[in-house]
């Protein structure tokens, strides 16, 4: 079963964004670049974000310019905090022609607490702006009695939760935390609704992105989750490890790409 994320919603009613594998491979097709950056080069960009790094999470917002399958559409991502509770939001929606269809804004959230420097959700939902439950996602995150409740696509589950489990969207935070703390490639496992599946950051080299006619300095990071579906990240070290761009492929193909369009984080 693939991942109830943004991008399925948004291409089903053209939903979720950026969570699926590319996994470059000698002499494939499918891989964007063979050549891997020195070593040297990839420690010399984690370096700096890591000597500023902390325990905590701050509060930002994100927006992006995504293109799928001709259509252009719109990705804004906020954090925000209070007391010991986060609440992390992404809303997603079609811009220009694509508006004209008259599908909504698709928002995306995920409420958690940090225990001992981890992530630990407490609520998890995705909604389409319509009230059709069978296209809706609510996933709570009983800790006490380690089990999860949850209403995927008009069926009701009850799942066991495994320690450390994190949600759809709360996992790319997480790994921002990690990798600010020196860990180069996280392994998580995200609770996608219907199932329990690995999520592992696979380090490939450092590349150069173009934000806003600036050059931003990223190292491009597979997401692997065993999917036909494949997915590259760009992260830049300077922005705490921000997601500056990102690309999707299936068969060789590419059906959507982003960039970063403006962040409240400073580098």
């Amino acid at each position: 079963m693939d991942h109830p994320t943004i991008y399925r919603l948004i291409v089903l009613r053209t939903y979720g964004i950026f969570r699926y594998r590319l996994h470059p491979i000698k002499g494939s097709a499918r891989c964007l670049c063979p050549k891997r950056a020195p070593l040297w080069l990839l420690i010399f960009f984690l370096l700096p974000a890591q000597a500023g790094s902390s325990n905590g999470i701050e509060p930002f917002s994100a927006d992006y310019a995504i293109t799928r399958s001709g259509l252009n559409i719109e990705r804004k991502v906020e954090l925000t905090r209070s007391g010991q509770h986060y609440h992390l939001i992404a809303s997603t929606r079609l811009k220009g022609l694509g508006s004209l269809t008259g599908i909504g804004t698709v928002v995306e959230q995920s409420y958690f607490q940090l225990h001992s420097g981890r992530i630990r959700p407490n609520l998890y939902t995705v909604d389409d702006g319509t009230k059709d439950s069978n296209r809706a996602i609510r996933i709570e995150f009983d800790w006490s009695s380690g089990t999860s409740r949850v209403h995927y696509r008009g069926i009701e589950l009850t799942m066991p939760l495994t320690p450390n489990v994190l949600d759809p969207l709360s996992f790319e935070l997480m790994a921002r935390i990690d990798l600010q703390r020196g860990v180069t490639e996280p392994l998580y496992t995200v609770h996608e609704g219907d199932q329990l599946r690995p999520y592992r950051f696979v380090l490939e080299q450092a590349e150069t992105v173009i934000i806003q006619g600036q050059p931003v300095q990223s190292l491009r990071y597979f997401i692997d989750r065993k999917s036909s579906r494949q997915l590259y990240y760009w992260l830049s070290p300077k922005l705490n490890y921000l997601v500056v761009k990102l690309k999707q492929l299936r068969k060789g193909k590419v059906k959507a790409a982003g960039v970063l369009t403006r962040s409240s984080i400073n580098p």
